[in-house]
């Protein structure tokens, strides 16, 4: 190599050993592979493989620049003399698809090249400019193969060649790996980890673990405006009113109902026409659960006292037993007291007020609690 050849060389060398200012993916690259030239017919040689060495630098995702030194041994044609030529040239890069494993890139490139023939004194530099394109193969995030192709333009001579060659790399240094990654998409922003993301969360702050709905805000599922993760009463009726833990607002109220049957003188024998006003009776204990209800049973002064609250009794016992035999009442809920003549309501002194007095009466209470509607 001539002293024109060194010193190009130490310039290049010089400019890719200087300190460059990077994106993250950068690195040395060292490689070594063949070369195949092909001469003009011009030329007069004989194309054949050569060997090829190369030193290049990732400045970024989509720039680089490498020394590549490339050198073959053939023949003249027709005449068979031994040629020698070595070249060493500087190239920019500018790589596509840099996301992806197989990248193209493009190149502009400028160097020297000497060429020797033997038993001659043909010793010739020349100057070159070369545009290439190639592929960078990472079968490894720092091992390259890369098949590429140059075609030079000799400043000194009016005929050009190609090479065409196949370079394995080595990268080494620099970020943290030779090969571009493809960039991991960013999870759009979800502050409660609810599964909805923030732009579309109306309720940002749920509590974790807690199911949500499309729009991020907490389940409510029968729809009293309390969450089920706080519903200690997650079935209520769409109409009540709730309380702060998802149950039924209650009411406490008093209830009571009155039965009044008369009977026929010194008669116990319930009329039919009674009937449906001690279903009324019936229907009020299914309605309140646990209440029970007393059968009071009550005569006029007509007779003694005592023959009087006999029959109050058997007048009570007569319209229990309708109850509980007629209208289906437990018999637990019943009871029956006479008082006979103890507890008038009209004057005796008169037809109409002994009829009133002969008559019984149910006493119903009960403190009861009921629901609070919207």
């Amino acid at each position: 190599m001539n002293k024109n050849s060194i010193r190009l060389a130490t310039a290049i060398a010089a400019i890719l050993a200087a300190p460059i200012v990077t994106a993250t993916e950068t690195g040395v690259e060292l490689g070594a592979g063949v070369t195949y030239v092909m001469f003009d017919d011009d030329f007069n040689v004989a194309d054949d493989i050569g060997y090829r060495g190369l030193l290049g630098y990732r400045v970024n995702e989509r720039f680089g620049m490498e020394l590549v030194l490339d050198g073959i041994s053939t023949e003249t044609d027709p005449l068979g003399l031994s040629f020698d030529m070595r070249q060493l040239y500087v190239s920019g890069l500018y790589h596509f698809n840099v996301e992806a494993n197989v990248q193209p890139y493009v190149s502009l490139g400028w160097g020297q090249n000497s060429m020797e023939l033997a038993d001659s004194s043909f010793d010739n530099d020349t100057t070159a400019t070369n545009l290439g394109a190639g592929i960078k193969w990472y079968l490894k995030d720092n091992l390259i193969l890369r098949p590429a192709i140059n075609y030079f333009m000799n400043t000194e001579y009016d005929e050009d060649f190609t090479t065409v060659g196949l370079t394995l790399s080595w990268v080494v240094g620099g970020g943290s790996s030779a090969a571009p990654k493809a960039k991991a998409p960013v999870a759009p922003a979800d502050s409660d980890n609810d599964g909805v993301t923030d732009s579309s969360d109306t309720c940002p702050a749920t509590p974790a673990g807690v199911g949500v709905s499309a729009n991020g805000c907490p389940l409510d599922t029968d729809n009293d405006g309390v969450s089920d993760y706080l519903d200690k009463c997650p079935n209520t009726a769409a109409k009540l009113k709730v309380d702060s833990n998802g149950c039924p607002v209650k009411l406490s109220e008093t209830v009571s109902i009155d039965l009044n049957v008369n009977f026929d003188s010194n008669s116990d024998v319930v009329k039919p026409a009674y009937y449906g006003e001690i279903g009324r009776v019936a229907e009020f204990l299914q309605q309140y659960v646990g209440t029970s209800v007393v059968i009071e049973g009550h005569t006029d002064t007509s007779g003694s006292a005592s023959y009087n609250k006999n029959l109050s009794q058997r007048r009570a016992d007569a319209v229990a037993a309708v109850l509980v035999q007629q209208m289906g009442v437990s018999q637990a809920r019943v009871s029956a007291m006479g008082y006979g003549e103890e507890q008038p309501i009209a004057d005796e002194s008169t037809a109409t007020g002994r009829k009133a007095n002969r008559r019984v009466v149910a006493k119903v209470s009960a403190k009861v609690e009921s629901m609070e509607e919207k």
